[in-house]
């Protein structure tokens, strides 16, 4: 199912960092391997913000926007003390009681620095509660020196941190890392466009591709749709799994998501029904199990483009995720496996045209 170079790309997508607002490194990633698959290079654009933009133009009436985004969660340095600690801030958002004993990278212009997040001696810990419930300005990010001037001639103000990425393999076909959020996502892009571009047949609409960059922290996606002004937007990100921990009230909340059970197609206020039936017309016709939850907000951007940007339908794709916006995120390859055989076979139907 997943051959050897597929790892490699996931992986290496993974141990990219990326935090939002600081995403020129996997910008040019992706464009480099797009460029290896066999886009044009005129088809690629990597914009002022660090969106990538891939464009196939089969001279078609309609168009159709695909984004999953490319940043992840991180800090930014706020402060270096007199004793040289560092505090940080969140850019995105983040959980302030999994701070506490991490590992961090400081991207600075001198390269990575690693560095931890100290904790109090469990000793003298008398409310663990209170020890792990800080701010990340709160917390003493600690590179081993305990001096300001001399912490400052390695990093400065403003340098964006992330945690220590990671990518491991748990049991069967199962895998944990930072930043499937939305990494995986963009790993699904990424080979459905390889797919089709070896398609014997091509799609019966425009298509645009957008690795879009900030999306943690705001969105830069919707100047592009305004530029783009396209008839569908596909968004693909990751969505609450729910088979682990309280499983009763994750799914009382969320909806049932199991990993490995296929990709979820979203229901709810904005989406759009039509496309969203053709989905599971197309997911029935080549046996690719999905699933079903439900979003009643604005909170997915697909929607909030749609609705703030252009009369464009919009669809939204999740990909089944535990431990969100967490150094130990998990996902299943098989999730991913079905999702870009989902997404490829979706934009290849010829009834797509007629619902737009």
């Amino acid at each position: 199912m997943f051959k050897e170079k597929d790892i490699h790309l996931l992986k290496n997508l993974i141990e990219i960092p990326s935090p939002s607002g600081f995403e020129q490194n996997i910008a040019e990633f992706i464009k480099d391997y797009l460029l290896k698959i066999g886009v044009n290079n005129n088809q690629v654009t990597i914009d002022k913000h660090n969106n990538v933009i891939v464009k196939f133009d089969y001279k078609k009436e309609k168009t159709v926007l695909i984004d999953a985004h490319s940043d992840e969660i991180g800090f930014v340095v706020l402060n270096v003390d007199r004793w040289g600690s560092i505090s940080v801030r969140y850019l995105g958002g983040g959980d302030s009681t999994i701070l506490s004993a991490r590992h961090l990278n400081i991207l600075t212009k001198k390269g990575i620095i690693p560095a931890v997040i100290d904790r109090k001696h469990s000793h003298l810990v008398v409310d663990e509660d209170t020890e792990l419930n800080y701010s990340p300005e709160q917390a003493d990010v600690d590179i081993g020196i305990r001096d300001r001037e001399k912490v400052l001639t390695y990093v400065q103000i403003g340098d964006p941190v992330v945690y220590q990425h990671n990518f491991r393999y748990l049991l069967d076909s199962y895998v944990t890392g930072y930043g499937f959020d939305d990494k995986s996502g963009c790993f699904i892009l990424l080979k459905t466009i390889e797919k089709l571009l070896k398609a014997k047949t091509k799609p019966t609409t425009n298509l645009v591709f957008v690795f879009s960059a900030q999306e943690e922290i705001s969105t830069k996606l919707i100047p592009i749709t305004r530029y783009i002004n396209p008839d569908l937007i596909i968004e693909l990100d990751v969505t609450f799994a729910t088979d682990y921990g309280n499983v009763d009230e994750i799914e009382r909340e969320a909806g049932r998501c199991e990993l490995g059970k296929g990709i979820v197609l979203m229901r709810g206020t904005g989406l759009n029904e039509k496309c969203r039936n053709l989905a599971i017309d197309v997911a029935k016709q080549y046996k690719i199990p999905y699933q079903t939850q439900v979003c009643t907000d604005a909170d997915y951007t697909s929607q909030t483009v749609a609705e703030e940007a252009t009369n464009a339908n919009a669809m939204v794709l999740g990909i089944p995720l535990r431990n969100m916006h967490s150094p130990t995120e998990i996902v299943h390859l098989k999730d991913l496996y079905l999702g870009t055989k989902l997404l490829k076979n979706f934009l290849l139907s010829k009834k797509l045209k007629t619902l737009l």
